[in-house]
Order: structure tokens, then sequence, then C-alpha cells
């Protein structure tokens, strides 16, 4: 029995694995098949040697939403199969983390593809109105960086000069809502998420704290809680006067948002 512990592969051993694997849904959807595409790392030719295969399989048919994942133990694989209403749906969907999850619809290698599906899924990923953006933007300050900003004071109350055991993970909690604010105001996607403060810092648009934020979550200097509010204070700041410049308020009242439901639509 081969024991489930991954091994290093070069990027064509992958891609051969991959045009297997593709061989393998051919043969068994047979007529019903609309499309099979790689997508992730592989398709970018960025993959590690211990990057796992990720592969879209498209189907006939409605509603169809279900993967199959697996190891036969030196390497790992992914097949999400969908039918087309489902993949186009998954698609044109604008949430919160849009720029770190559309990037396995924008970017996907076709591996069969005779109808030209996935360049339609690509434009599916962008076709959004600059108010939906902004609406998405303002939703994301209002919902989970305010929120955290207010856990990160409260521990700050507590603990002058200790470090709390939750405040790490608040803060890369607040990198992590903020990278993808980001994104979304630079209608922009992540490669891949080990790369993505790094990739941010380099967009144009984001409050000048922010490079602060992502430079201690970079580092790891997480220890030192006294830097770490005064980063955060910082960078709350930074994110009011950024918003103000954008035409976001973020003081609102409850009879605003029955006036203007688009600001409830996310969240």
């Amino acid at each position: 029995m081969i024991s489930a512990n991954p091994n290093p592969q070069t990027h064509a051993e992958r891609l051969a694995r991959a045009q297997q694997i593709a061989a393998q849904l051919q043969a068994h959807f047979g007529d019903e098949l609309l499309a099979l595409g790689v997508y992730g790392s592989l398709a970018r030719g960025t993959d590690g040697p211990y990057s796992d295969i990720e592969m879209w399989c498209i189907l006939r048919g409605e509603e169809i939403d279900y993967a199959y994942e697996w190891t036969p133990g030196p390497w790992k694989a992914e097949v999400d199969v969908r039918s087309l209403d489902t993949i186009q749906h998954e698609a044109a969907d604008l949430d919160e983390d849009w720029a770190m999850t559309h990037g396995s619809f924008a970017h996907v290698l076709p591996l069969y593809d005779p109808e030209g599906i996935f360049p339609t899924l690509a434009e599916r990923v962008f076709a959004h109105a600059d108010t939906e953006f902004e609406a998405l933007i303002h939703a994301v300050i209002v919902g989970e960086i305010y929120e955290l900003v207010g856990k990160i004071r409260n521990l700050s109350a507590v603990y002058a000069e200790t470090l709390p055991p939750s405040l790490p993970l608040y803060i890369v909690s607040l990198a992590r809502y903020s990278v993808w604010l980001v994104g979304l105001a630079n209608r922009r996607l992540y490669t891949t998420t080990s790369v993505m403060f790094a990739e941010s810092l380099t967009f144009s648009d984001y409050p000048t704290e922010y490079a602060e934020l992502c430079e201690v979550v970079m580092s790891g200097r997480l220890s030192e809680p006294e830097r770490l509010y005064e980063v955060v204070e910082k960078f709350w700041a930074g994110v009011k006067r950024w918003a103000t410049v954008r035409g976001l308020e973020i003081n609102q009242t409850l009879e605003h948002l029955l006036l203007h439901p688009t600001y409830t639509q996310h969240g």
C-alpha cells in the first residue's frame, strides 16, 4: 500500500497527469461533457514541486455542483464538476473575497473546450458596475474591518503591555480582509494566497497605512502588542480617509439603509 505523502513533481509531469485525468473524464461522461480545464498554479505555470492539480469539468444539465478530490499517495487532485448554468453563476458572483477566489474562473488552461466556454467565464468575472464594487467595499469596511478594530481595541483596554493570545489572530484577520478590500478597489485578482500581500502592494489604490499592516504580517512580527495596537490605529485612520476620498460614507443610519438597500446586499 502506497503511503499518502506528497512527492515532488515537475510541471510537465503534473500537466501530463491532468491530461490523463481529462481522458478518463471524457471516457466517463461522453456526450454529457462540455469542457475540461485546469486552473490554479498549474494553469499559470507557477506550480511548485508539491502543488496539486485543480480542474474544472463542465457538464450538460442544470444545477450540477459537486467535486472529486483524492490522492493516490504521491500527489493530489481535485476536479470540480459543474453544469454550465452553475459555473456561470459562480463566475459572475461578486463577494468580499472575489480578488482571491475568482482567478480560478479568469485564468483557465483549456484541455477540452470546443464551444469556447472558458473565455466567457473570464468575461463574467469582471462584468460588474463600479457601483457594485463600491457597495461591497463599503460592506467590507463596516462589516469586517470596523468590527475587528473594535475587538482589538477591547484587547488593548485589558492587556496594556502583555500579548493577548488572540491578538496575532485578529491582526492576521484584519490583514486578510484588508487585502481583499484592496483587490476589490483595484479590480484585480490575486494569483495565490502565498503572494497576495506582496501583489497588493504593487497596486495603485490603497490606504497609505495599509503597507505597514502588510509588513507586520509578512514579517511575522506579531509579538509586540504596543506596536500592533499602533499599527491598527494608524491603519483604521487611513481607511477612513481613503473611504472619504472614494465618496464612501462609513457612518450611516438605519433610515439611510432602508432607503438605499444596495448597502445591505453583501455581508
